[in-house]
């Protein structure tokens, strides 16, 4: 295997000691080189040189554009055929998690996203109805996977493994929404009734959480916007209602055939 499918992004501001982390598993444990690009959101100029010695590819704002608008930059300068969506607290601890990945992804046809914990049902006004994934703790927030892999419904934002074709298809990802909160679960509904897959890969790893909600630099980021991380998640909660909430619910079996409310969805065959 010479090259990458897909090319991780991951979108920093400062948080030095979880990134480094982050990416030092994924350099040990890769079968192969697999691009990292870092999107530095702002962090403080001492750090801005270290980081990007961490990365293949780098993009530095001169602030904080939020979440969505970073994932956003990345499709523009990235051509493999998915970008790996990462959070910089996600700790791989699988050996060779690649060719896992790499495998999963040529095996099944049409995965428009993929992940490391999702599920199989949602409630169209912004509730995860279940939850599975290969976590540390997998226990904690729902069962633990024991297949390679289960279709999915939604996935959680920690890692998103999209197409980058589907990314052209929506003209952007969750571009209608705010900052942050619901762009996971949007960008898999958009796939589903473009007729792709959603898949959540059993892939072992640790995700350490809340490190950025419980930052100053987030405090003090949501000061300057003038609001706060209760009102981002409720008007972004309000878009999806307003998107999706027609729909009721969507829900997946074990051989990817997508219902809501209405039936059947139609697939790529």
């Amino acid at each position: 295997m010479n090259s990458s499918l897909f090319t991780i992004v991951i979108s920093v501001m400062n948080q030095m000691e979880s990134t480094r982390e982050c990416v030092s598993r994924i350099r040990a444990l890769a079968s192969q080189h697999i691009p990292i690009l870092i999107i530095d959101n702002g962090s403080d100029l001492i750090h801005q040189r270290e980081l990007q010695s961490l990365s293949d590819y780098y993009i530095h704002n001169d602030h904080n554009l939020g979440v969505i608008p970073a994932m956003n930059q990345a499709w523009h300068v990235l051509h493999t055929p998915y970008i790996m969506y990462m959070h910089n607290d996600i700790f791989l601890m699988e050996s060779q998690f690649n060719l896992r990945i790499h495998r999963v992804l040529n095996e099944i046809g049409n995965i428009g996203v993929a992940g490391f914990g999702g599920g199989h049902s949602v409630h169209c006004s912004g509730v995860r109805t279940s939850f599975t994934s290969n976590l540390l703790d997998a226990e904690i927030h729902g069962t633990r996977m024991v297949e390679d892999y289960v279709p999915s419904v939604v996935l959680d934002g920690m890692c998103l493994i999209i197409r980058r074709e589907l990314i052209l298809e929506m003209g952007g990802i969750a571009q209608e929404y705010s900052y942050h909160h619901y762009y996971d679960m949007d960008v898999c509904l958009e796939a589903i009734y473009r007729g792709y897959k959603v898949i959540t890969i059993g892939i072992y790893h640790q995700h350490v959480g809340t490190q950025t909600s419980s930052k100053a630099d987030y405090a003090t980021w949501l000061q300057q916007k003038g609001t706060s991380d209760a009102a981002l998640y409720q008007s972004n909660q309000s878009i999806f209602r307003e998107k999706w909430g027609h729909k009721s619910y969507v829900v997946v079996d074990d051989s990817f055939n997508y219902a809501d409310i209405h039936g059947a969805i139609s697939m790529k065959s």
